[in-house]
């Protein structure tokens, strides 16, 4: 199992090395995206990101801790509940997003629409291989039969919804 600490640190590197590698190219090539417009745009969308990271962590907290007095980030509780009725990965979803919205917010035209999209991917790929094995690893065939009936991504409407709905306390 990989720490917080680690992934944050992973994170840190793949999102600031990127912004930096990007901001060199616009610097040599002479490239901008228009701050005025774009940086809006990207603090808007980092918003709600960081509001949907909030909610889905909430959604983890209070249905993934079989004890809530449990550390923060020790799940062992599979949650099926919320957004992760309808996709595995909600937070993640949303979280991969950032490289662009940074890309945005700096107007590094290079990092919202190449090296952005390609972090983006990364991300998600990563929730995919080391989420899904931890997560299989730590519920077992409950997790396999949740995996076969809920796709890791999901952006029909209905689904996306659920990520901005904060869970009831658990009585």
């Amino acid at each position: 199992m990989i720490s917080n600490r680690i992934r944050f640190a992973v994170w840190g590197i793949i999102l600031f090395g990127g912004l930096w590698y990007s901001l060199e190219v616009d610097y040599s090539l002479r490239i901008h995206l228009p701050l005025i417009i774009s940086a809006p745009i990207g603090l808007i969308l980092l918003g709600v990101t960081t509001y949907v990271a909030g909610v889905t962590g909430k959604w983890l907290t209070t249905y993934g801790k079989s004890d809530l007095s449990k550390p923060f980030g020790e799940i062992d509780r599979l949650v099926k509940e919320g957004p992760y009725s309808c996709m595995r990965h909600p937070m993640h979803l949303f979280l991969s997003l950032m490289p662009i919205e940074v890309g945005l917010i700096s107007g590094s035209f290079t990092m919202t629409i190449i090296v952005g999209p390609l972090e983006t991917l990364t991300v998600l790929i990563m929730a995919l291989k080391l989420d899904e094995e931890e997560s299989i690893e730590g519920f077992g065939e409950e997790y396999l039969r949740y995996r076969n009936t809920v796709p890791a991504f999901n952006v029909r409407p209905s689904c996306i919804i659920k990520c901005f709905i904060k869970p009831r306390d658990r009585n």
